[in-house]
């Protein structure tokens, strides 16, 4: 491989990062392994790319970073690139994947079901996750639902990324055996979608949609629905056929776990 580049493949998607220095070719090989936990291949140097990224140095130390001829970010710090790096190269294989339909989501199991909340940066789905990890369900996701030609759900375990006060709001990565808990391996029949996001002074108000609505609710959160709307329906509309879909707002995560958890297991595991 070109000391210069770094190539892989994951879910089908290849990308090609040729980076300004040779240490960060390195560095971003070891990040793999947390941004893409899974399904990640390292490349040989003739083989050819879908995607491709470019770090450019700048002065005093910043750098730049391109996809293709779109630039992405300019003049800043080796690591805060590499952060926005790793994020363009999960949405690109997020966006592309070969047979699975990524989906804005956390996911966590509960007594062999999937709970998947499909839910937009800033909605608290990752603090959802975090505290339903506490309370002893397995831990699959905190960004993406990845779902396979049966509409399962299969593990994308990356580091949590929580954001903190105390770092004014930046993410800071947590493996989840931080909070006592451990990653799924199998692919998940989908128990529950919970359409919910934090409001302050809410109280649970569960509402069941239909099938219909809840394909609805989720394709806003569908990563790859403009570039394979039909593959991508056809595997949510799997998704909803055995599921419940649940709508309602909610109120601190800490407090509203073990009401969710009530509800799961009345109306999804003791039916």
């Amino acid at each position: 491989m070109s000391a210069s580049k770094v190539k892989i493949e994951s879910y089908g998607v290849k990308i090609a990062v040729e980076v300004a220095l040779p240490h960060q070719k390195q560095l971003i090989l070891d990040r793999m392994k947390d941004v893409l936990p899974v399904k990640v291949e390292t490349l040989a140097a003739n083989r050819k790319t879908d995607h491709q990224f470019f770090i450019e140095t700048g002065k005093k130390k910043k750098f730049s970073l391109f996809k293709g001829e779109e630039k992405v970010l300019g003049d800043t710090d080796e690591d805060l690139l590499l952060e926005r790096l790793d994020s363009q190269i999960r949405l690109t294989v997020a966006e592309f994947a070969k047979d699975h339909v990524f989906v804005h989501c956390g996911v966590v199991e509960w007594k062999g079901k999937a709970i998947m909340i499909p839910a937009s940066s800033y909605d608290g789905k990752t603090t959802m996750v975090a505290e339903l990890v506490k309370k002893g369900a397995t831990y699959y996701s905190d960004e993406y639902a990845i779902l396979n030609k049966r509409g399962k759900v299969t593990p994308f375990p990356k580091t949590l990324s929580i954001r903190e006060e105390a770092s004014n709001g930046k993410q800071v990565e947590y493996p989840v055996e931080t909070f006592g808990g451990k990653r799924g391996f199998k692919p998940l029949s989908v128990g529950m979608v919970l359409v919910t996001k934090y409001k302050k002074g809410s109280h649970w108000k569960p509402k069941i949609l239909s099938r219909g609505e809840g394909v609805l609710e989720i394709i806003s959160h569908t990563v790859p629905i403009r570039n394979d709307p039909e593959f991508s329906l056809t595997v949510l509309n799997k998704v909803v056929e055995n599921a419940l879909i649940v709508k309602s707002n909610r109120g601190e995560a800490r407090r509203f776990v073990n009401t969710l958890i009530e509800f799961f297991e009345e109306r999804v595991i003791n039916l």
